[in-house]
Protein backbone atom coordinates (compact mmCIF):
# COMPACT_ATOMS: atom_id res chain seq x y z
CA UNK A 1 0.00 0.00 0.00
CA UNK A 2 2.80 2.11 0.36
CA UNK A 3 3.14 5.21 -2.47
CA UNK A 4 5.57 7.99 -2.77
CA UNK A 5 5.33 10.78 -1.38
CA UNK A 6 4.13 13.28 -4.08
CA UNK A 7 1.38 11.06 -4.68
CA UNK A 8 0.42 10.90 -0.70
CA UNK A 9 0.18 15.11 -0.92
CA UNK A 10 -1.89 15.13 -4.03
CA UNK A 11 -4.16 12.93 -1.96
CA UNK A 12 -4.32 15.03 0.54
CA UNK A 13 -4.59 17.75 -1.21
CA UNK A 14 -7.44 16.54 -3.32
CA UNK A 15 -9.41 15.39 -0.36
CA UNK A 16 -9.46 19.01 1.73
CA UNK A 17 -10.60 20.81 -1.84
CA UNK A 18 -13.28 18.45 -2.24
CA UNK A 19 -15.03 18.42 1.14
CA UNK A 20 -14.00 22.35 1.94
CA UNK A 21 -15.40 23.31 -1.23
CA UNK A 22 -19.16 22.27 0.06
CA UNK A 23 -18.76 25.06 2.60
CA UNK A 24 -21.86 27.40 2.64
CA UNK A 25 -24.79 28.91 5.11
CA UNK A 26 -25.76 25.35 6.83
CA UNK A 27 -23.47 24.13 9.43
CA UNK A 28 -22.04 20.87 10.99
CA UNK A 29 -21.80 18.64 14.41
CA UNK A 30 -21.29 21.12 17.45
CA UNK A 31 -17.85 18.73 17.08
CA UNK A 32 -16.58 19.98 20.20
CA UNK A 33 -17.57 23.96 18.98
CA UNK A 34 -19.95 26.49 19.65
CA UNK A 35 -22.78 26.37 16.25
CA UNK A 36 -23.04 29.53 15.05
CA UNK A 37 -25.75 30.13 14.81
CA UNK A 38 -27.79 26.69 16.00
CA UNK A 39 -28.08 23.91 13.60
CA UNK A 40 -31.16 21.39 14.70
CA UNK A 41 -30.26 18.71 11.45
CA UNK A 42 -27.06 18.74 13.05
CA UNK A 43 -25.91 16.25 15.99
CA UNK A 44 -25.89 18.74 19.42
CA UNK A 45 -23.09 16.06 20.78
CA UNK A 46 -19.47 17.38 21.09
CA UNK A 47 -17.58 14.94 18.13
CA UNK A 48 -14.44 14.11 18.78
CA UNK A 49 -11.66 12.33 16.13
CA UNK A 50 -9.29 10.22 17.13
CA UNK A 51 -5.98 12.59 16.64
CA UNK A 52 -6.82 16.24 15.43
CA UNK A 53 -7.48 18.87 17.82
CA UNK A 54 -10.21 21.36 17.93
CA UNK A 55 -9.11 25.07 17.86
CA UNK A 56 -11.90 26.32 19.92
CA UNK A 57 -11.37 26.11 23.95
CA UNK A 58 -13.04 23.54 25.57
CA UNK A 59 -16.38 24.00 27.63
CA UNK A 60 -16.23 21.67 30.12
CA UNK A 61 -12.86 19.57 31.70
CA UNK A 62 -12.66 16.05 29.17
CA UNK A 63 -10.38 12.83 29.83
CA UNK A 64 -9.09 10.77 26.68
CA UNK A 65 -7.67 7.40 27.39
CA UNK A 66 -6.56 5.60 24.37
CA UNK A 67 -5.09 1.98 23.42
CA UNK A 68 -3.08 1.83 20.54
CA UNK A 69 -2.12 -1.52 18.53
CA UNK A 70 0.79 -0.68 15.61
CA UNK A 71 3.11 -2.78 13.28
CA UNK A 72 6.29 -2.28 11.73
CA UNK A 73 7.63 1.05 13.51
CA UNK A 74 11.29 2.33 12.76
CA UNK A 75 13.21 3.74 15.61
CA UNK A 76 16.74 4.46 16.14
CA UNK A 77 18.21 1.13 17.80
CA UNK A 78 15.00 -0.80 16.95
CA UNK A 79 13.56 -1.65 13.73
CA UNK A 80 10.11 -3.53 12.53
CA UNK A 81 8.48 -2.88 15.96
CA UNK A 82 4.83 -4.04 16.30
CA UNK A 83 3.28 -3.67 19.88
CA UNK A 84 0.54 -1.42 21.53
CA UNK A 85 1.02 1.87 23.87
CA UNK A 86 -2.08 3.22 26.59
CA UNK A 87 -2.01 6.66 27.61
CA UNK A 88 -4.51 9.30 28.25
CA UNK A 89 -4.79 13.21 27.79
CA UNK A 90 -6.44 15.24 30.70
CA UNK A 91 -7.88 19.11 28.98
CA UNK A 92 -8.59 21.86 31.51
CA UNK A 93 -10.88 24.80 30.29
CA UNK A 94 -9.01 27.93 32.06
CA UNK A 95 -10.95 30.52 30.23
CA UNK A 96 -13.01 31.26 27.28
CA UNK A 97 -10.00 31.06 25.23
CA UNK A 98 -7.41 29.27 27.15
CA UNK A 99 -7.24 26.02 28.22
CA UNK A 100 -3.95 23.35 29.19
CA UNK A 101 -3.87 19.44 28.00
CA UNK A 102 -2.14 17.36 30.36
CA UNK A 103 -0.84 13.97 27.78
CA UNK A 104 0.62 11.02 29.43
CA UNK A 105 1.31 7.67 27.98
CA UNK A 106 1.55 5.21 30.78
CA UNK A 107 2.13 1.74 29.37
CA UNK A 108 3.89 0.53 26.18
CA UNK A 109 4.72 -3.26 25.19
CA UNK A 110 6.45 -3.80 21.92
CA UNK A 111 8.64 -6.83 20.12
CA UNK A 112 11.31 -5.27 17.39
CA UNK A 113 14.54 -6.00 16.12
CA UNK A 114 17.77 -4.20 16.80
CA UNK A 115 19.58 -2.40 14.25
CA UNK A 116 23.47 -2.71 12.92
CA UNK A 117 25.12 -5.51 11.91
CA UNK A 118 23.70 -8.39 14.34
CA UNK A 119 19.96 -8.31 14.54
CA UNK A 120 18.16 -9.43 17.66
CA UNK A 121 15.23 -9.77 18.83
CA UNK A 122 13.87 -7.64 21.85
CA UNK A 123 10.80 -6.57 23.71
CA UNK A 124 10.01 -3.28 25.09
CA UNK A 125 7.80 -2.84 27.50
CA UNK A 126 7.21 -0.26 30.59
CA UNK A 127 5.76 2.49 31.89
CA UNK A 128 6.22 5.59 29.19
CA UNK A 129 6.07 6.23 25.36
CA UNK A 130 8.03 5.87 22.25
CA UNK A 131 7.82 9.25 20.32
CA UNK A 132 5.13 10.88 22.52
CA UNK A 133 6.48 12.10 25.90
CA UNK A 134 4.07 13.24 28.85
CA UNK A 135 3.50 16.61 27.85
CA UNK A 136 2.13 19.84 29.00
CA UNK A 137 0.42 21.96 26.34
CA UNK A 138 -1.06 25.75 26.95
CA UNK A 139 -3.56 26.48 24.30
CA UNK A 140 -4.70 29.82 22.79
CA UNK A 141 -7.69 30.50 20.90
CA UNK A 142 -6.90 33.77 18.94
CA UNK A 143 -9.92 34.19 16.86
CA UNK A 144 -13.17 33.17 17.16
CA UNK A 145 -15.80 31.78 14.38
CA UNK A 146 -18.44 34.63 14.23
CA UNK A 147 -20.52 33.42 11.51
CA UNK A 148 -21.50 29.55 9.88
CA UNK A 149 -18.45 29.13 7.60
CA UNK A 150 -15.95 30.72 9.56
CA UNK A 151 -12.57 29.61 11.07
CA UNK A 152 -12.10 29.19 15.14
CA UNK A 153 -8.07 29.35 14.72
CA UNK A 154 -5.54 28.54 17.74
CA UNK A 155 -2.07 28.40 18.78
CA UNK A 156 -0.46 25.83 21.22
CA UNK A 157 3.23 25.84 22.92
CA UNK A 158 4.07 22.97 24.94
CA UNK A 159 6.81 20.76 26.49
CA UNK A 160 8.02 17.01 26.92
CA UNK A 161 9.74 15.26 29.43
CA UNK A 162 10.73 11.54 29.12
CA UNK A 163 9.72 10.54 33.29
CA UNK A 164 10.32 6.82 33.33
CA UNK A 165 12.29 4.62 30.97
CA UNK A 166 11.70 1.44 28.90
CA UNK A 167 13.29 -1.70 29.34
CA UNK A 168 14.52 -3.54 26.03
CA UNK A 169 15.13 -7.13 26.90
CA UNK A 170 17.23 -9.53 24.27
CA UNK A 171 15.06 -12.46 24.16
CA UNK A 172 17.98 -15.01 23.83
CA UNK A 173 20.56 -13.48 26.05
CA UNK A 174 17.84 -12.32 28.49
CA UNK A 175 20.01 -9.44 28.69
CA UNK A 176 18.07 -5.70 29.55
CA UNK A 177 19.04 -2.34 27.91
CA UNK A 178 17.28 0.45 29.45
CA UNK A 179 15.74 2.14 26.16
CA UNK A 180 13.96 5.81 25.73
CA UNK A 181 15.21 6.91 29.35
CA UNK A 182 15.68 10.26 28.35
CA UNK A 183 14.65 13.01 26.71
CA UNK A 184 12.80 16.68 26.05
CA UNK A 185 11.06 18.05 23.70
CA UNK A 186 9.42 21.52 22.86
CA UNK A 187 5.95 21.13 21.07
CA UNK A 188 4.50 24.58 19.17
CA UNK A 189 1.54 24.98 16.51
CA UNK A 190 -1.27 25.96 15.05
CA UNK A 191 -5.59 24.82 15.38
CA UNK A 192 -7.96 25.24 12.90
CA UNK A 193 -12.10 24.06 13.22
CA UNK A 194 -14.70 25.14 10.57
CA UNK A 195 -18.56 24.13 10.08
CA UNK A 196 -18.79 22.90 6.65
CA UNK A 197 -22.27 22.23 4.72
CA UNK A 198 -24.99 19.15 5.18
CA UNK A 199 -23.34 18.40 9.10
CA UNK A 200 -20.03 18.19 8.07
CA UNK A 201 -17.06 19.74 10.17
CA UNK A 202 -13.04 20.26 9.39
CA UNK A 203 -10.50 19.70 12.39
CA UNK A 204 -6.92 20.68 11.48
CA UNK A 205 -3.49 20.80 13.24
CA UNK A 206 -0.32 21.50 11.82
CA UNK A 207 2.86 21.63 13.85
CA UNK A 208 6.21 20.56 14.87
CA UNK A 209 8.08 18.89 17.90
CA UNK A 210 11.96 19.90 18.80
CA UNK A 211 13.46 17.03 20.31
CA UNK A 212 17.15 18.33 22.11
CA UNK A 213 17.56 15.72 24.11
CA UNK A 214 16.30 11.77 23.30
CA UNK A 215 17.62 8.44 23.35
CA UNK A 216 17.08 5.51 20.84
CA UNK A 217 13.75 6.98 19.36
CA UNK A 218 15.17 8.59 16.36
CA UNK A 219 13.33 7.35 13.63
CA UNK A 220 15.47 7.61 10.92
CA UNK A 221 18.58 6.47 13.26
CA UNK A 222 20.37 10.07 13.17
CA UNK A 223 21.10 12.41 15.84
CA UNK A 224 19.24 12.22 19.70
CA UNK A 225 18.57 16.03 18.61
CA UNK A 226 16.17 16.17 15.79
CA UNK A 227 12.35 17.86 14.67
CA UNK A 228 9.88 16.13 13.57
CA UNK A 229 6.85 17.79 11.55
CA UNK A 230 3.29 17.16 11.91
CA UNK A 231 -0.10 18.20 10.05
CA UNK A 232 -3.65 16.41 10.34
CA UNK A 233 -6.73 17.20 8.82
CA UNK A 234 -10.11 15.75 9.94
CA UNK A 235 -14.18 15.68 8.39
CA UNK A 236 -16.44 14.45 10.70
CA UNK A 237 -20.12 13.77 9.36
CA UNK A 238 -22.89 14.05 12.57
CA UNK A 239 -26.48 14.68 11.38
CA UNK A 240 -28.32 14.62 14.09
CA UNK A 241 -29.87 11.46 16.01
CA UNK A 242 -27.46 9.50 14.45
CA UNK A 243 -26.43 5.98 16.68
CA UNK A 244 -22.84 6.48 14.88
CA UNK A 245 -20.99 9.16 12.94
CA UNK A 246 -18.16 8.34 10.44
CA UNK A 247 -14.99 10.48 10.34
CA UNK A 248 -11.36 10.43 8.27
CA UNK A 249 -8.15 11.89 9.28
CA UNK A 250 -5.48 12.05 7.13
CA UNK A 251 -1.96 12.70 8.78
CA UNK A 252 1.52 13.47 8.44
CA UNK A 253 4.56 13.13 10.07
CA UNK A 254 8.56 13.29 8.80
CA UNK A 255 11.24 16.10 8.02
CA UNK A 256 10.58 16.22 4.74
CA UNK A 257 14.06 15.49 3.43
CA UNK A 258 14.80 11.68 4.98
CA UNK A 259 11.65 10.73 6.62
CA UNK A 260 7.61 10.50 5.90
CA UNK A 261 5.06 8.97 7.48
CA UNK A 262 1.53 9.64 6.09
CA UNK A 263 -1.27 7.75 6.96
CA UNK A 264 -5.18 7.63 6.37
CA UNK A 265 -7.23 6.66 9.33
CA UNK A 266 -10.93 5.64 8.59
CA UNK A 267 -12.98 5.74 12.06
CA UNK A 268 -16.41 5.55 13.57
CA UNK A 269 -17.59 7.50 16.52
CA UNK A 270 -20.43 6.08 18.68
CA UNK A 271 -22.15 8.60 21.31
CA UNK A 272 -23.89 7.66 24.62
CA UNK A 273 -25.32 10.96 25.50
CA UNK A 274 -23.77 14.04 25.90
CA UNK A 275 -20.74 13.23 28.00
CA UNK A 276 -19.24 10.00 26.68
CA UNK A 277 -18.40 8.98 23.00
CA UNK A 278 -16.11 5.86 21.66
CA UNK A 279 -13.99 6.19 18.81
CA UNK A 280 -12.36 3.48 16.71
CA UNK A 281 -10.48 3.59 13.76
CA UNK A 282 -7.66 1.95 11.84
CA UNK A 283 -4.66 4.11 9.91
CA UNK A 284 -2.76 2.89 6.82
CA UNK A 285 -0.01 3.63 6.29
CA UNK A 286 1.22 4.99 2.51
CA UNK A 287 4.86 5.14 2.71
CA UNK A 288 7.48 2.95 3.72
CA UNK A 289 8.42 4.86 6.61
CA UNK A 290 5.87 5.09 9.59
CA UNK A 291 3.68 2.53 10.86
CA UNK A 292 2.14 0.18 8.32
CA UNK A 293 -0.91 0.16 10.30
CA UNK A 294 -2.26 1.28 13.46
CA UNK A 295 -5.33 0.52 15.32
CA UNK A 296 -6.75 2.93 17.77
CA UNK A 297 -9.76 2.97 20.24
CA UNK A 298 -10.48 6.43 22.31
CA UNK A 299 -12.79 6.95 25.14
CA UNK A 300 -13.86 10.64 25.69
CA UNK A 301 -15.16 11.38 28.94
CA UNK A 302 -16.55 15.07 29.20
CA UNK A 303 -17.74 16.63 33.16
Amino acid sequence: MKIKISSAITFVGSLTFALSSHAGESVSAKGGIEIVPSAPECSPYEIQPLFSRYAQTAKRWTLRAGYRSFNDMELQEADHVDGTIQDFELIMPLSDRLQLRFYYPYSTDADGRTTGLTEREIGIDGNGGLLDFPSLILDYQYKKATSPGDYNLAAYVGVGNVRQFLEAKDKLSGGIDRYNHRGSALLVGFKADKQLNNCWTFVGNVGGRYYWDSDDIHPNGGSDMFVLIEASAAFIYAPENAWIYPAVEVLYQGTVSEYNSVQVVPQVIIPFGDHVDLNAGVSVGLLDDGPSTEARVQLNLRF
